[in-house]
């Protein structure tokens, strides 16, 4: 099966959030999805101060769609949206 690279963003509940807390308690998630121990973090500006964290990492594409992983990530302390915000095929 092939590789696809999956990009979720997870958007704490406040700008005062712990976002080292959240962050890591995501990528540890998302190793659980991975094929790697490799996640990409990136913080992302929104508005009055609040930033989203977005995750980027590889998944078989066996394992299907991300809704389960959407509800994992949502059960984090601290988060109030996830979203999946980009699945394609990586190639390579």
């Amino acid at each position: 099966m092939a590789q696809v690279a999956v990009i979720m963003k997870v958007i704490p509940g406040s700008p005062e959030a712990n976002f080292e807390k959240i962050t890591k308690e995501c990528v540890d998630i998302c190793k659980k999805y991975s094929n790697s121990d490799l996640v990409n973090v990136k913080e992302e500006p929104l508005a009055f101060g609040l930033k989203s964290i977005l995750l980027n990492f590889l998944m078989e594409e066996s394992i299907g769609d991300t809704e389960p992983l959407e509800a994992q990530l949502a059960e984090v302390d601290g988060v109030q949206t996830v979203e999946t915000s980009d699945v394609r095929r990586a190639f390579g």
